[in-house]
C-alpha cells in the first residue's frame, strides 16, 4: 500500500490533506453564493481521520553470554496518522433571520414546516416562500420564484388571480372568504431531509404541521453568514498552501534519499 513505503508516505497524507481542503472549499463557497438565497440552509463539512498506523522499531540485536545473537520482538514506538478526508457534509437547518418585505406573496414560516411544491421530479418542500402569482392556462398560480405550483393541503396547485392574505395557519383567504390552506409539513428529525438543490428538500412521509407560524409580507434568510464564511474560506486556503508546502518539502527530501542511496 502507498502509506506503507516511507519514502512516498508524507507526500500521500499531505496530498490526502490538500484534498480534504478542496472539498470544504467547495462546500464554503456555495454557502457564500447563497448567503442572498431565501430560506437557503448552509452546508457544514464533517472531516474524518484514516486508520492510524502502528510504528516499531526494528533491527535490535542482543547476544548471550556466549556472544551469540538472540532474535528480539519488535519494539513499539508509538503510531503514526495516514492523513484525514471529508466523512459527510452536514446541513445546519437553523433558522434564519426574517426580513420584512411588505409584499402579499411573501410568506415566511415561524416553525420547522417547509412549504410542498410540485416540481417535474415530484413533490418536493422549501423554507424559500419568495412566491409569486404565475398565469397559466388555467389562470393564476401561485408558484415559487423558480416557476414550481405551491401546493395546499391536498396536494393540488392553488389558482389564484388577486390579492390575498394568509394567517398563522395557512389558511388564505381570498375576497373575503377562506379560500384553501397552505400545505406545511415537518419531519421530526430534521436531518432525515434530503437537499436537493435549489433551496429544495425531499423525504420520506412528512408530518403535516397545523399551525406552521406563518407571517405574511416577510422572507426566511439564508442562515449562511457572509463574515463567517469568509474567515472559513481564509483559513482553507491557507491550510492548502501549507500542504504544499509539506508536499513540496516531501519532494525535495526524497530526491536527496535517493540520491544518496544511489552513491552506495
Amino acid at each position: 500500500m502507498l502509506e506503507a513505503n516511507p519514502l512516498i508516505k508524507g507526500l500521500y497524507t499531505a496530498a490526502a490533506g490538500m484534498m480534504n481542503q478542496m472539498a470544504r472549499q467547495d462546500v464554503v463557497a456555495n454557502n457564500l453564493a447563497n448567503v442572498s438565497t431565501a430560506g437557503f440552509k448552509k452546508s457544514i463539512t464533517v472531516t474524518g481521520a484514516f486508520p492510524e498506523m502502528l510504528m516499531s522499531r526494528l533491527g535490535e540485536v542482543k547476544t548471550d553470554i556466549s556472544g551469540k545473537p538472540i532474535a528480539q520482538k519488535p519494539v513499539v514506538i508509538g503510531t503514526v496518522g495516514t492523513g484525514a478526508a471529508v466523512s459527510t457534509i452536514h446541513t445546519d437547518y437553523s433558522m434564519g433571520n426574517l426580513k420584512a418585505t411588505s409584499n402579499y406573496t411573501d410568506l415566511a414560516l415561524g416553525s420547522d414546516g417547509y412549504f410542498a411544491v410540485e416540481t417535474p421530479e415530484g413533490i418536493r418542500y422549501t423554507r424559500s416562500g419568495e412566491f409569486k402569482i404565475s398565469f397559466t392556462e388555467d389562470g393564476g398560480m401561485l408558484t415559487t420564484s423558480h416557476g414550481f405550483p405551491v401546493l395546499d393541503t391536498n396536494d393540488e396547485p392553488i389558482f389564484i388571480e388577486g390579492e390575498f392574505s394568509v394567517d398563522s395557519r395557512g389558511i388564505i383567504t381570498y375576497e373575503n372568504e377562506e379560500y384553501t390552506q397552505l400545505g406545511v409539513y415537518r419531519l421530526e428529525n430534521p436531518q432525515e431531509w434530503e437537499k436537493m438543490g435549489d433551496s429544495l428538500f425531499n423525504a420520506q412521509a412528512p408530518e403535516p404541521v397545523d399551525n406552521p407560524g406563518i407571517k405574511q409580507g416577510f422572507l426566511e434568510e439564508s442562515n449562511a453568514n457572509a463574515v463567517q464564511e469568509m474567515v472559513t474560506l481564509i483559513s482553507v486556503v491557507r491550510a492548502y498552501e501549507a500542504l504544499q508546502k509539506v508536499v513540496q518539502a516531501e519532494d525535495e527530501l526524497n530526491q536527496v534519499a535517493i540520491d544518496e542511496v544511489g552513491r552506495v
